[in-house]
């Protein structure tokens, strides 16, 4: 065995027992060396002193190969009742009491399978005659493990040895033995140098002596390990258990400040990660224990850091789908595991405006934003906090497009018995307006049927872009042109209102068309014009015209009378006998075909015997009689009279 296991150790020892004869041998896991002539042994990884009270002579009585009975011991001798101390300090894990059984087969017998292997056989190890098996099959031990990995088994007589890596735990099962449930921490006190080997072989050799004596305490080494880098809002282990001490003492450990960890004095505590710093932490050991009182004890310390790095919120938003010209609805909820952090937000509309800032309660709730024009918006939403960590979401907002508005000008119209209608005369143009408003942004473009397209863009000046969300709305635009209609009849004045996104509507009048005629003419010569004889003064498309015109004013033509050709008209005109309502019906349709001709203005004035009377007027209650089935012959003779004003002209 090696000079400094025995000479140059720095151990923590406790008072263990009182004996007179002890057994001494260290067994370790690290390597074989071959010494002389030897059988092979291991070296301990740690430094032990003789395990004796200071002061204490020892003698070897054999070299570590021929100890008798077990192989790889030395024993010591201490003289009568010494004071033997453990190795190192360590933590007690089992006891073992096993009463023989040869080779652990479980039957309590010894080597010959029919003595008893009793507990009164371990006090007689060395007598052959008494003993049936090895001696090492006797127990009775406390295992006790130290820092460094290496175990003290204390026996009747006091051994030391070295559990091998590969077996980190003592057979307790194996030795029959038990598993105390509460373990119990030994603190051993720190003796000193002995002095031996006189030889300088590195072995204890029979007849070497020794003696026992104190030595200093030494400090332990602290190490804090890191420095360590975490999450806010997580945690990170710290790591004192590099920390070492030459005594292999079973250290205490102080971490400070001890804010945001969970065991202060644990060697492997968790840093919790609060809010982003960059954290100085001091951990300090300590090898008090045992005689080491607070006041002797040594400490060392070393420093560290902990970097706690922001992390930047996490938002959840979401939109809404709106027509164009109303509110938009965001909201956002966030997380952010730093909870020490305050936060801001902002909103970027995604419509060219600037980030419109906002605080988070107002984002919970929701922030509105109106839209002018349709399209997808991708509305940025912006969580911040204190540190400059900024997350962010997107909210969609889809915005859909309405069609615009469009009505015509219709303050003109004027009432006749079969409806309302604007009234022109061929060749004269008719001078018409629409108003049109879109509730978005759009531009806005007027299509007349009668001719004419006209643009009005939103901002003034040029065509809007595929998205404006900023511009005027709801935008409103009027537009109006000179219709003119060469041909007579029943014509329709129409417009198409289009925005910039297709939407559109549409408006549309009916248009009276009428001749251009001077004077009236007789009933003899209208008859002539739908006779379809001879040359008539008006063409077929003009006669076509008037037809239209008169079936479009009247009440009765052709509600109740059809005349959808010249021959019908030519009959209407040709009432026989004395059909009272037949010549009241030809009358009437005399005076509608002077109106289509324009010789008689919708507004022109007539005389009777009565007074004078508006035209309409006279039309409207002369076929209200000529449409009553209980109108008197009278009635309709009196209407028949009065109608014939009408061709006395303007």
């Amino acid at each position: 065995m090696r000079k400094n296991l025995l000479t140059k150790n720095h151990v923590r020892a406790l008072t263990f027992i009182v004996i007179t004869t002890l057994y001494f041998a260290c067994l370790a896991p690290f390597g074989n060396i071959i010494v002389k002539a030897h059988h092979s042994f291991t070296i301990s990884s740690g430094i032990y002193r003789i395990p004796y009270a200071n002061g204490t002579s020892v003698t070897a009585n054999n070299d570590h190969h021929n100890h008798p009975n077990v192989l790889n011991r030395v024993d010591l001798g201490g003289g009568d009742l010494s004071t033997i101390v453990a190795a190192a300090s360590g933590t007690i894990r089992g006891l073992v009491d096993k009463n023989g059984d040869y080779e652990n087969r479980g039957d309590g017998l010894a080597a010959d399978g029919i003595t008893p292997q009793d507990d009164s056989f371990e006090h007689s190890c060395l007598d052959s005659d008494t003993v049936v098996g090895g001696c090492s099959d006797y127990n009775n031990y406390v295992w006790i493990e130290h820092p460094n990995g290496e175990w003290t088994s204390s026996h009747l007589h006091f051994e030391v040895a070295a559990v091998p890596d590969s077996a980190p735990d003592p057979p307790f099962s194996a030795l029959g033995g038990f598993i105390e449930p509460s373990w119990n921490v030994v603190t051993f006190v720190c003796f000193g140098e002995d002095n031996g080997d006189d030889d300088n072989d590195n072995l204890y050799t029979d007849g070497e002596t020794y003696v026992a004596g104190p030595c200093a305490n030494t400090a332990p080494t602290a190490d804090a390990g890191g420095p360590y880098q975490v999450n806010e809002g997580s945690t990170v282990q710290l790591d004192g258990t590099g920390s070492s001490d030459p005594e292999n003492a079973l250290l205490t450990y102080t971490w400070s400040p001890a804010t945001n960890l969970d065991d202060p004095s644990s060697s492997t505590p968790n840093y919790n990660g609060i809010d982003d710093t960059v954290a100085n932490l001091t951990l300090t050991v300590s090898d008090v224990g045992g005689d080491v009182s607070l006041g002797s004890a040594l400490t060392d310390s070393d420093e560290t850091t902990v970097t706690v790095l922001n992390v930047a919120p996490t938002v959840t938003a979401t939109g809404s789908n709106i027509n164009e010209g109303t509110l938009a609805t965001v909201r956002a909820t966030f997380t952010d595991p730093g909870t020490q952090d305050t936060h801001t937000a902002s909103i970027n509309w995604d419509d060219g405006s600037a980030p419109q800032n906002v605080n988070t309660a107002q984002l919970a709730s929701g922030v509105n934003h109106v839209y002018g024009d349709n399209g997808v918006y991708n509305v940025l939403i912006t969580v911040t906090d204190d540190d400059a960590g900024a997350g962010a979401d997107i909210a969609t907002i889809t915005v859909a497009n309405l069609d615009p508005t469009v009505s015509l000008d219709t303050s003109d119209a004027v009432s006749f018995p079969g409806g309302n209608y604007l009234i022109v005369e061929a060749g004269t143009a008719l001078p018409s307006s629409a108003q049109g408003s879109d509730p978005g942004s759009d531009d806005l473009t007027f299509t007349w049927a009668a001719g004419g397209v006209n643009t009005y863009f939103n901002n003034g000046t040029s065509a809007d872009l595929p998205k404006s969300p900023l511009g005027t709305f709801p935008f409103m635009a009027s537009d109006s042109i000179n219709a003119l209609y060469t041909s007579v009849g029943i014509e329709n004045l129409s417009v198409v209102l289009t925005d910039d996104d297709g939407g559109s509507d549409s408006a549309s009048a009916n248009v009276i068309v009428t001749g251009t005629a001077e004077r009236t003419q007789g009933l003899g010569w209208w008859k002539h014009q739908f006779s379809g004889a001879g040359s008539p003064q008006i063409d077929a498309t003009t006669a076509q015209g008037y037809i239209e015109i008169v079936n479009a004013v009247s009440g009765i033509f052709s509600e109740t009378t059809v005349v959808s050709t010249t021959a019908d008209v030519h009959a209407v005109l040709s009432p026989t006998g004395g059909d009272r309502r037949a010549r009241a019906r030809a009358e009437i349709m005399l005076a509608w075909l002077q109106f289509a001709s324009g010789a008689i203005d919708w507004d022109s004035t007539i005389s009777l015997k009565s007074g004078a009377i508006d035209f309409l007027a006279l039309m409207a209650s002369s076929e209200a009689v000529i449409s009553n089935p209980a109108a008197t012959d009278a009635e309709l003779h009196a209407v028949e009279q009065n109608l014939a004003k009408v061709s006395h002209g303007k």
